[in-house]
C-alpha cells in the first residue's frame, strides 16, 4: 500500500512539474494579427486585440477593459503604419510601466503602397517619403496584413518574441512556426494558381483594403470612396463610365464602411458585390474566399 502511494505521489509531483506555463499575454492591434500569433504559439500565448471586427482603426477608442489588457502584455505586435497612432500610444503606456515589453513591428522593411483614393480632380493622389524611409503614411495604404508575403516576413520575428518571453518553449515555437510557413506557401501557392490566368485584373471596393494583397498577385483594386466619404452624383457617374470601360465583374464592401455607391455601382453595371471583410481573425480562409470571389467573377 505504502509503495502503491509513493507511486502516487512521484506521479502527482512529476506532472506538477510538467505544468504548462501561464500563457503568454499578447496584444496586437487588429484581428488578424490574433490568427498569426495563435498560429505560432498555440495554447502558450493569450492573446488579445485591440480593434475588434467590424472596428474601424480610424475612429478606435480603447474601453478601459482593453487598457488593463493592454497592462499585462509581455509582447506586442503591431502593424507599425504611422495613420495607427494608437500603437504608439499603447506602447508609450506599455514602456512607462517599465516591464520591458517586446514590440514586434510587422511594417519592418515594407515599403507602404500608395493609396487608390481619387481625389476630387478624378486623379490618383501621390505618395512622399516619410522622414524614417517608409513611405508617406498621409496617402499610404495601411493594411499590411492582406499581403501572405509580409505576413511571411513577420512570422519569424513573432517567433522569435515569444522564445525571449517564454525560452522553455522554444521547440514548441520553431515547430509551429515551420509549420506556419508552409501553410502560408501553401496558401500563396493556391491563390496564385487561381488567380494567375484571369482574363481580367480589376476589382471594385468600397474601403481600399486589399491593395497588398492586388500587388502581390498583380491586380488593380479601384477604390469608390473619395477622401474616406461617399463619391458626388458627378463623380460616381465618372466612376462607373471608368468601371464599365475596365469590364469590371466584382465590387467588394467592408463592414464598417458605407456600402450605398458601391449598391448602385453593382445595379447600374449588373456586377456581383460582394461582402469581405480584411479585419476578420479568420485570415486564411478570408483570403481562400477573396481569391475564389475573384476567380468567380474576372475568369
Amino acid at each position: 500500500m505504502s509503495r502503491l502511494l509513493s507511486m502516487l505521489l512521484l506521479f502527482a509531483f512529476s506532472g506538477a512539474s510538467m505544468a504548462a506555463s501561464p500563457p503568454v499575454p499578447v496584444t496586437v492591434s487588429v484581428p488578424p494579427q490574433a490568427y498569426f500569433v495563435e498560429a505560432i504559439g498555440g495554447d502558450r500565448v493569450q492573446v488579445r486585440s485591440m480593434v475588434a471586427p467590424g472596428q474601424s482603426t480610424h475612429s478606435f477608442s480603447p474601453s478601459p477593459r482593453q487598457l488593463q489588457a493592454l497592462e499585462d502584455a509581455r509582447i506586442y505586435v503591431k502593424v507599425g503604419h504611422p495613420e495607427y497612432v494608437f500603437e504608439y500610444q499603447f506602447i508609450q503606456m506599455l514602456e512607462r510601466r517599465g516591464a520591458g515589453v517586446r514590440v514586434v513591428d510587422m511594417a519592418e522593411d515594407v515599403d507602404f503602397r500608395p493609396l487608390e483614393a481619387h481625389g476630387h480632380d478624378g486623379h490618383h493622389h501621390h505618395h512622399h517619403d516619410d522622414h524614417d524611409g517608409h513611405h508617406g503614411h498621409g496617402d499610404s495604404d495601411p493594411h499590411l496584413w492582406v499581403s501572405p508575403a509580409i505576413v511571411r516576413a513577420a512570422a519569424p520575428r513573432i517567433a522569435e518574441a515569444l522564445e525571449a518571453a517564454d525560452p522553455e518553449g522554444a521547440p514548441v515555437y520553431r515547430e509551429r512556426l515551420n509549420a506556419f510557413l508552409l501553410e502560408l506557401d501553401a496558401l500563396d501557392a493556391e491563390i496564385r494558381q487561381r488567380l494567375n490566368g484571369l482574363d481580367r485584373r480589376v476589382f471594385l471596393v468600397n474601403h481600399p483594403a486589399w491593395g497588398y494583397f492586388a500587388d502581390d498577385y498583380g491586380l488593380q483594386q479601384m477604390a469608390i470612396e473619395v477622401d474616406g466619404k461617399d463619391p458626388s452624383p458627378a463623380q460616381l457617374a465618372r466612376f462607373i463610365d471608368r468601371a464599365r470601360a475596365e469590364s469590371v465583374r466584382v465590387v467588394f464592401v467592408q463592414p464598417g464602411f458605407s456600402r450605398r455607391s458601391a449598391e448602385v455601382i453593382a445595379r447600374e453595371l449588373d456586377i456581383r458585390l460582394v461582402e469581405m471583410d480584411p479585419m476578420s481573425k479568420d485570415w486564411g480562409a478570408t483570403l481562400r474566399a477573396l481569391s475564389q470571389a475573384l476567380e468567380d467573377a474576372l475568369s
